[in-house]
C-alpha cells in the first residue's frame, strides 16, 4: 500500500479495510463522504455535507458527533487524527487533509507536519501588536524560516499598509472560501513582501471604506479560508489578532489549528489587566502561550544613553505564569517607518529594537523547534 497512487479507490480501501497489521477499519462506509485527489492532495471528509452543519438541524454521522462532543482541541481533532494516521504512510508522497465539519487536520497541531500558526496578540488596543506581528514575521524569515501572515484584524486590516503592499499589488482574488473542499488549484496566492507571504481582506476593500464582517459564521469563513484555502509556501503563520476576545478571537481559539499565542503588551497594569482576559480565553481551550512582548517598554535618555521605564511594570502576567520573550524599547520611528511601509528591521537592521527583535526571533524559533521535536516522539 506504501507505493500505491493517491486515488479515490485507493483511499477508500485504506480507510474501509483492514489495515495490513490486522487493526480495523479506521472507518465505517457510512463514515466516508468524500474523497478528493488532486495536485498531489489527499483530502477525506467525514460526514459530508451533514458535518458542515452539524450545529444546525438534523442528525450528524456518528463520527462528526464525536468530534463535536470534544472539550479541548485535541479530542474534537481525535477521529481526525486517526485517519490521518492511516494514510500518512500508505500516500507517503502526498499531502493529507482531513476534514469533518468545520474542523480540517493535516498533521501536527493541524496546519500540518513541522508547520505551526501562531497568534500574536494583546487584550488591548494600542499596545503595538500589528508593528510587533510585522517586525516579528521579517526577523523569522532573516532567520531562515518560512513564514508567512495573516492579517486577522478583519474590520481594522492595517497590515498591508505597513509592509508598503498596494492593492494593484494583490494576490489573484476569489469570491469566496468553499465550505467543502476544494482543489488546491483554486486555492488563493498569497501576496509576498519582503519575503514574508500575506494574506489581507484589505486586498478585498478600498481603504477608505469600512470592512462589514459581522457574523460569527462569516468571521470562521474568513479565517479557517485563510489557512486552508490559500496556498501558503510557509512553514509559520503568524495571525495578527484583533484586540478583546470578540468573535475573531473565539473562532481564533476554538477552531483554527494554533500551536500557540505571543502576547504584546504594554509593561502598565491596565493593559495586562485585559490582556488577562484573553489568556483565560486561551487557557480554556488550551492554547499553549510562548510569552510576552513588552512593547514600549523604556525610552533612551538622548543625554546619558540610560533607559528610562515609561510605565509602572505591572506583575500580572509574570505571575499568571506567561514569560518575558523580549522588552522592545519606544522609537518613533518604529511608527514611523509603519505608516511609511518600511518597517524598522529592514531599515535599521543593526540597531537596538531590530537586536531586540532577534531575541524574540531566537525565543519563539527555540519553541518550535521543542515542539517539533516532541511532535517527532509522539507515537504513531
Amino acid at each position: 500500500m506504501a507505493d500505491a497512487a493517491p486515488d479515490m479507490r485507493a483511499v477508500r480501501g485504506a480507510l474501509l479495510t483492514a489495515g495490513a497489521d490486522g487493526s480495523p477499519p479506521v472507518l465505517a462506509e457510512g463514515e466516508l463522504a468524500e474523497v478528493l485527489c488532486a495536485d498531489g492532495w489527499v483530502v477525506v471528509t467525514l460526514g459530508g455535507e451533514a458535518a458542515a452543519g452539524a450545529t444546525g438541524g438534523g442528525a450528524a454521522p456518528r463520527i462528526v458527533e464525536r468530534v463535536a462532543a470534544g472539550e479541548g482541541g485535541a479530542v474534537e481533532r481525535d477521529p481526525l487524527m486517526r485517519v490521518f494516521r492511516r494514510l500518512r504512510p500508505a500516500f507517503p508522497d502526498a499531502a493529507i487533509e482531513v476534514r469533518a465539519g468545520s474542523r480540517v487536520y493535516r498533521g501536527g497541531a493541524g496546519f500540518g507536519e513541522r508547520k505551526h500558526v501562531l497568534a500574536v496578540l494583546g487584550g488591548k488596543g494600542g499596545v503595538g501588536k500589528s508593528t510587533v506581528a510585522v517586525n516579528l514575521a521579517l526577523t523569522l524569515t532573516a532567520m531562515g524560516l518560512a513564514v508567512g501572515l495573516i492579517d486577522g484584524d478583519l474590520n481594522a486590516p492595517d497590515v498591508p499598509h505597513m509592509l508598503g503592499a498596494s492593492l494593484t499589488e494583490r494576490p489573484r482574488r476569489m469570491r469566496t472560501f468553499a465550505i467543502s473542499a476544494t482543489a488546491p488549484s483554486a486555492w488563493r496566492r498569497p501576496l509576498i513582501r519582503y519575503g514574508v507571504e500575506l494574506v489581507s481582506v484589505r486586498f478585498e476593500v478600498p481603504e477608505r471604506l469600512p470592512p462589514v464582517i459581522s457574523s460569527r459564521m462569516l468571521v470562521s469563513a474568513l479565517l479557517r479560508g485563510f489557512i486552508f484555502q490559500t496556498a501558503w509556501a510557509a512553514d509559520v503563520l503568524l495571525i495578527d489578532a484583533p484586540p478583546g476576545t470578540g468573535e475573531e478571537l473565539q473562532v481564533m481559539a476554538g477552531e483554527l489549528p494554533l500551536s500557540g499565542a505571543i502576547f504584546v503588551t504594554t509593561p502598565q497594569d491596565l493593559a495586562q489587566m485585559d490582556a488577562e482576559r484573553t489568556l483565560t480565553l486561551l487557557r480554556e481551550r488550551g492554547v499553549p502561550v510562548l510569552g510576552m512582548v513588552q512593547n514600549m517598554a523604556s525610552l533612551t535618555c538622548p543625554h546619558c544613553s540610560e533607559a528610562i521605564d515609561m510605565y509602572r511594570l505591572s506583575p500580572r502576567l509574570l505571575q499568571a505564569g506567561v514569560p518575558v520573550l523580549g522588552r522592545v524599547p519606544f522609537d518613533v520611528q518604529l511608527s514611523v517607518t509603519a505608516d511609511e511601509g518600511r518597517p524598522l528591521v529592514l531599515g535599521d537592521p543593526r540597531g537596538p529594537i531590530a537586536r531586540e527583535f532577534a531575541r524574540i526571533g531566537g525565543a519563539v524559533r527555540r519553541w518550535l523547534a521543542e515542539r517539533d521535536r516532541a511532535e517527532s516522539e509522539e507515537p504513531a
